[in-house]
């Protein structure tokens, strides 16, 4: 056509790719006329910013996207800690009934070495009481019953 071209483009085309812009019908491949390099940038930094192309109106601004990804991750971070939460949880439960069963076997066995020694100091002192009277008579008579003896070993001394 009647169609002018213009010089090529020093980003080559959209995206600064190096590749010319895609052909559109009724015209040659390559840069359009009056095609301005700065316009692909504007594209992809609307695009980039969330606007699409067709210009829906001004997307986020950089502070909103920080602020939300900021939400998202303290919330992740919540989500995080209630899940540790509930599996400690979980664990110390698993852990006192273990303890429960392992402490409750040993528990019978303290319960019946107690009971045992409970029988051995009452034995003990049942014996004791009969044989009270017959060992404190033994160790008075042995005290008390004084026989003078000249001991063999002494050397009378001539």
């Amino acid at each position: 056509g009647g169609q002018q071209r213009a010089a090529p483009c020093p980003r080559g085309g959209p995206g600064g790719q190096g590749q010319p812009q895609a052909e559109e019908v009724g015209t040659e491949r390559g840069h359009r006329a009056g095609h301005r390099p700065g316009a692909v940038v504007g594209v992809a930094q609307r695009l980039h910013q969330g606007q699409g192309a067709a210009g829906e109106g001004p997307g986020p601004g950089p502070a909103v996207l920080q602020t939300r990804k900021a939400r998202r991750l303290k919330q992740a971070k919540e989500e995080a800690q209630m899940e540790v939460e509930q599996y400690r949880r979980e664990r110390e439960q698993e852990f006192q009934s273990k303890q429960q069963a392992a402490m409750g076997s040993q528990g019978n066995l303290s319960a019946e070495v107690e009971q045992a020694t409970r029988r051995q100091v009452q034995g003990m002192q049942s014996s004791q009481q009969r044989n009270r009277e017959r060992v404190l008579a033994q160790l008075l008579g042995m005290v008390c019953d004084v026989r003078p003896q000249v001991h063999p070993n002494y050397r009378i001394a001539a």
